[in-house]
C-alpha cells in the first residue's frame, strides 16, 4: 500500500513531539514505498498527478491564521486530556533515533559503536558521537518510563454506546466492539504508512482470528475488517443467503485494492504513484481545504488527532475508499460525505457524534462504518446497525430521507433563424406549450426508460426502494412525457408487454399512435419471457402527422444475410451475437405533406464494443439510404428528404459512432483498431448525408446519462441540415439538484437518462405540398413483437 508518511526536508521543521504540529496543512511527503518508508518523490507535474503534500504546505498550506502548533492549543481553551498526552510521548518518542521503527537503517544502535570503540582508541569526532547517542538513549528511556507509568494508571477509554441487551450480542455489533479496540492501536503517528513500510520488506502474515485482540504483526484496521467481513459471507451463505439488506462481496470476488489501484493508474496512464495519505496521530485540530485537492486519493487517515470539524470540501475526494476519522472530536459530519460513493470502509470510531447524515444513504460501496465509541449517538442507528449491519443502516438513510426539493423546470431555449440560441429568451418548460408550433414546425422527444427489468436495487443501489418502484417510475415517466407534449416520440428501453397493456391504450387516449419493435433475443424465447425483452417505440401525433412506411431493423440480421459485409471473425464472434434494433418510420407532416424519416435506435451498451456500435451505425445509415431513394426523385436529393435519426447510442463525442454521423466518414479510429470488417475497416466507413446533432448550437448538455460511475453524453438528436433547421430545445438538468444527488433515478428523475426534445422547422422550399387528409382510423401503426 503506496501510504505518504512525514518526512523531515531542507526548509521544512521536523515534528519534535508537540513543539511543531502543522494544523493548518499537510505532514505527508508522497512517493512510492519502496524499502526505505521514508522515501519519497514528486512525481508529475500537472495538478492532481504526482502531487508532493509537504511541497504543498511548504507554499502555503500552512498559514498562521489557520493552523498553530499543538502546544498552543492548551492555552487556547481546548483541554490536552490523558490520551492526548500519551500520543504526545508517543509521538516524541518516535522522533530519537534508533527507536524501533524509527530510521534503524540510518544509525547503529549504542552497542554498535561500544563494539566499534572496543577495537581501537577513539577519536574526538567519535567521542561526540557516543555522548549524543547516550543522551538519545537516556531520553528514550524516560519517555518509555513515562508511557509506562501513564499506561499502568490506566489510559481513559473512550466511553462505550449504551447498546440493548438484546442487540449487543449480535454479530455486527461484536464486529463494532472487535473493530473499534483494533482502532485504538491504530492511533500512533503514521501507523498506517509504517505498517505498510514493514509490510513491503516483510512478507505479510494472515491474520490470526483467534488472536482476542484481533490485531498482530502485518495486520491492520482494514485488513482486520477484511477478515470479519468474509467471516460473515461464509455465514450468510451457508444459512440466509444474500439479499438487499445482506450485500457483500463474495470473498473469491474480493480484489486487492493496491491492485485494483494500480490496474486504474495503467488504465487511465496516470503518474500517480502513491494514492493514500497518513497524518494518523498528529494532534491535528485542524486540516486545509486544500488538503482536499488531492483528488487522486484513495485511502485518507486523519485517526488519532483533535478534529472538531471535517471541511465540506471533503467532497472532492470521490476516489476515496478508505476514510479513518476514528479518535477525533467530532460532534458531526458533513453531508457533503454522503458524496464519497466509492468508499468501502469508513472509520468514525471513538468521537462525539449524536448522529450521521441522512446523505449517507448515497454510500453505495460502503461495506463497514464503525460508530462504537460515540455513546450519545441516536439510539435507532445504533439498532439498525446492530440488527441490519451497515448495509441495513444505509438502506435505512436512503429510504427514509426527507424527500429533496423537486429540480426546477428544464429550460426551453428558443433558436434563432441564425441559428443562434437566444438565451435571454429561455423560459421553464412548463410555461411553454411544446404542442403549439408553426404550421411547417414539429417536436421530437429521445428518451430511454429504463426497463424495468433493469432498474433492479443490485444496480441501483443509491435509489431509494420507493423511488426504484417500477409503478412510481411508470407514473413519472407518463406525467413527464405527457408533459412536453411532443408529435414525435422515441423511447427506447420500453419492455414488450408494458407497451402493449400500457402505453399504446395511454397514447391513443392523447392522440397518439405507435410502432414497436423488440430485441432479437424474444425470437429464442417462449412467448411469456418474450413479453419482458425491450425494445424501441416510436409515437406519433394523429393531428400532425400520417404514418405511409417503416422498417424495422435488426443490425444482426442484416449483416449475415447480406452479401456486402465480409463474414470475418470479428462479425461473428463479436457482431452477430448483439441484438439490438433500430426502428425506422416515414412519416407524412400533414400541414406541409413532406415527408420525415424518423429513425429510432438503441445501440450495445458495452464501451468494451464500440467497433460494434459503429458497424450497427453504419447499418443503420445504409438502411435509410434504401429507405431515402425510394422516396426521392433521384440520387441528388438524398439530401432534400428531412431525416432525423435518434436514440441512445451509447458513445460519447470522441467516439467513432460519432464521429462518423457528425463528419460523414471515419477511418482508422482507435475505436476499429485491431478489428477485421472487411472493406469498412480497410477503407474506412462513410455515408453521404449532411447531419448534425440537434444540440450542436447550443453544445451538447453536460450529460444525458448520470450514474455515480459514468455520467457523459450518449444519447443524441441528428438532423439533415439541408431540409430542417433546429428552432428550440430542452436545456441542461438543475445543477442545485444534481449536486445534491449522485445519480439518477432520484424520486423526481425515473429513469437514469434524461430526455431530449428538439423543435425542428421544415424549410420553405420542402414546404409547399399538398396538404392531405388526417386518418384517424384503426390503421396505420403495428405492434411487432
Amino acid at each position: 500500500m503506496n501510504v505518504a508518511p512525514y518526512k523531515s526536508s531542507p526548509g521544512t521543521p521536523q515534528f519534535q513531539g508537540t513543539q511543531h504540529i502543522y494544523q493548518g496543512g499537510v505532514s505527508g511527503y508522497g512517493g512510492p514505498m519502496n524499502n526505505d518508508p521514508y522515501y519519497g518523490q514528486q512525481q508529475g507535474k500537472g495538478p492532481g498527478e504526482g502531487l508532493n503534500p509537504s511541497k504543498l504546505m511548504a507554499q502555503g498550506m500552512y498559514n498562521n491564521s489557520m493552523g498553530q502548533p499543538a502546544q498552543m492549543v492548551q492555552s487556547q481553551g481546548t483541554p490536552v486530556n490523558h490520551h492526548t498526552q500519551l500520543q504526545a510521548l508517543q509521538q516524541q518518542l518516535q522522533q530519537i533515533p534508533g527507536t524501533p521503527q524509527q530510521q534503524p537503517q540510518n544509525m547503529q544502535p549504542i552497542q554498535g559503536y561500544s563494539n566499534m570503540l572496543s577495537q581501537g582508541q577513539p577519536n574526538q569526532h567519535q567521542i561526540q558521537q557516543q555522548q549524543i547517542l547516550q543522551q538519545q538513549e537516556q531520553q528514550r528511556q524516560r519517555l518509555q518510563q513515562n508511557i509506562s507509568q501513564m499506561t499502568q494508571t490506566g489510559t481513559p477509554q473512550r466511553a462505550s454506546i449504551n447498546v440493548d441487551s438484546s442487540i449487543m450480542g449480535s454479530t455486527h455489533w461484536q464486529h463494532q466492539i472487535k473493530l473499534e479496540k483494533v482502532s485504538q492501536a491504530s492511533n500512533s503517528p503514521h501507523f498506517y504508512a509504517r505498517s505498510a513500510a514493514s509490510a513491503s520488506r516483510s512478507p505479510l502474515e494472515a491474520v490470526n482470528n483467534n488472536d482476542p485482540n484481533g490485531l498482530q504483526q502485518g495486520s491492520t484496521l482494514i485488513e482486520i475488517t477484511k477478515s470479519v467481513l468474509s467471516s460473515v459471507i461464509v455465514e450468510e451463505e451457508l444459512t440466509t443467503g444474500n439479499n438487499e439488506h445482506r450485500r457483500p462481496i463474495p470473498a473469491q470476488r474480493e480484489i486487492d485494492e493496491e491492485e485494483e489501484d494500480q490496474k486504474n493508474r495503467i488504465r487511465e496512464n496516470n503518474a500517480q504513484l502513491w494514492t493514500g495519505l497518513d497524518l494518523s496521530g498528529q494532534q491535528l485540530s485542524f486540516v486545509s481545504p486544500r488538503l482536499f485537492n488531492l483528488q487522486f486519493l484513495r485511502r485518507l487517515f486523519l485517526n488519532g488527532n483533535m478534529l472538531t470539524e471535517v471541511p465540506r470540501e471533503i467532497l472532492n475526494l470521490k476516489s476515496l475508499r478508505v476514510l479513518d476519522l476514528s479518535s477525533n472530536l467530532l460532534k458531526s459530519v458533513p453531508p457533503e460525505m454522503g458524496m464519497l460513493f466509492n468508499l468501502k470502509y469508513l472509520y468514525l470510531f471513538d468521537n462525539e457524534l449524536e448522529s450521521l447524515p441522512w446523505e449517507f444513504g448515497n454510500l453505495e460501496s460502503l461495506q463497514f462504518l464503525g460508530i462504537e465509541g460515540n455513546p450519545n449517538i441516536d439510539q435507532k442507528i445504533v439498532a439498525t446497525l446492530a440488527k441490519k449491519g451497515t448495509r441495513g443502516l444505509i438502506i435505512h438513510l436512503r429510504d427514509d430521507a426527507p424527500r429533496l426539493e423537486p429540480p426546477e423546470a428544464r429550460k426551453w431555449i428558443p433558436i434563432g433563424g441564425d441559428g443562434e440560441p437566444e438565451l435571454k429568451d429561455s423560459k421553464p418548460s412548463t410555461e411553454i406549450d411544446l404542442s403549439q408550433s408553426g404550421d411547417s414546425e414539429f417536436t421530437l422527444m429521445s428518451y430511454n426508460t429504463l426497463c424495468q427489468h433493469y432498474a433492479t436495487a443490485k444496480m441501483y443501489k443509491y435509489t431509494p426502494s420507493w423511488a426504484l418502484n417500477w409503478e412510481y417510475r411508470r407514473n413519472k415517466l407518463t406525467e413527464e412525457i405527457l408533459g412536453y407534449k411532443s408529435q414525435v416520440i422515441c423511447l427506447q428501453e420500453v419492455e414488450t408487454m408494458t407497451y402493449e397493456d400500457y402505453w399504446t391504450p395511454l397514447m391513443e387516449k392523447n392522440g397518439y399512435k405507435g410502432v414497436f419493435y423488440c430485441k432479437g433475443r424474444a425470437k429464442t424465447m417462449s412467448e411469456k419471457n418474450a413479453k419482458k425483452v425491450d425494445g424501441c417505440a416510436t409515437f406519433f401525433k394523429v393531428s400532425s402527422f400520417k404514418l405511409v412506411d417503416k422498417k424495422l431493423v435488426n443490425y444482426s440480421g442484416v449483416v449475415m444475410t447480406e452479401d456486402k459485409f465480409k463474414k470475418t471473425e470479428d462479425l461473428f464472434n463479436r457482431f452477430a451475437n448483439k441484438d439490438n434494433v433500430a426502428l425506422i418510420l416515414v412519416l407524412q407532416h400533414i400541414t406541409t405533406g413532406s415527408k420525415v424519416l424518423v429513425a429510432n435506435t438503441h445501440l450495445h451498451w458495452d464501451p468494451e464494443y464500440n467497433d460494434v456500435k459503429t458497424m450497427q451505425v453504419a447499418v443503420l445509415l445504409d438502411e435509410l439510404q434504401r429507405m431515402v431513394r425510394k422516396y426521392s426523385k433521384s440520387r441528388d436529393d438524398l439530401n432534400k428528404v428531412p431525416m432525423v435519426i435518434c436514440g441512445d447510442f451509447n458513445s460519447q463525442t470522441n467516439s467513432a459512432v460519432y464521429e462518423l454521423i457528425s463528419q460523414g466518414s471515419s477511418k482508422n479510429h482507435e475505436d476499429m483498431t485491431g478489428r477485421d470488417y472487411g472493406k469498412f475497416t480497410s477503407e474506412g466507413f462513410a455515408h453521404p448525408f449532411h447531419l448534425s446533432s440537434a444540440y450542436d448550437c447550443l453544445g451538447e448538455l453536460p450529460f444525458t446519462n448520470f450514474t455515480p460511475t459514468f455520467t457523459e453524453v450518449i444519447d443524441y438528436v441528428w438532423y439533415s441540415t439541408q431540409p430542417l433547421s433546429v428552432r428550440g430545445l430542452l436545456g441542461e438538468e438543475d445543477k442545485k439538484y444534481t449536486k445534491k444527488v449522485i445519480g439518477f433515478p432520484t424520486g423526481d428523475c425515473p429513469s437514469d437518462h434524461i430526455p431530449l426534445i428538439a423543435r425542428f422547422e421544415i424549410k420553405k422550399q420542402l414546404a409547399a405540398g399538398k396538404k392531405i387528409r388526417v386518418d384517424f382510423g384503426s390503421g396505420g401503426y403495428s405492434r411487432k413483437t
